[in-house]
């Protein structure tokens, strides 16, 4: 996969979730820090997950799969679905619902 296709299909995952919540950047960046300690997600690296600039590291995506139970949880979760395909696809790795 391309990192033009993953930055893509991360877009649409942070739009999803964005209105889906009805969250600003900086309401996103905010939320996301909480409960987590040595995290300091801004609203400028949201607005490039948003503008496909960047997407989230993988590492952090991780944690916030394990730590949160709500829709932090779901959003890490499908951004690690496009970024891992080929690991969620084999069943190498998968997150309880």
């Amino acid at each position: 996969m391309s990192n033009t296709q993953e930055q893509v299909k991360i877009t649409d995952v942070m739009d999803a979730y964005m209105s889906g919540n009805n969250l600003t950047h900086g309401n996103f960046a905010e939320a996301l820090n909480a409960s987590l300690i040595n995290t300091n997600v801004s609203r400028v690296a949201v607005t490039s997950w948003c503008n496909s600039k960047s997407v989230p590291n993988t590492d952090f995506l991780l944690v916030c799969a394990v730590v949160y139970k709500d829709w932090r949880r779901s959003w890490a979760v499908d951004c690690l679905k496009v970024k891992l395909p080929e690991v969620f696809d084999s069943g190498m790795l998968s997150f309880a619902k």
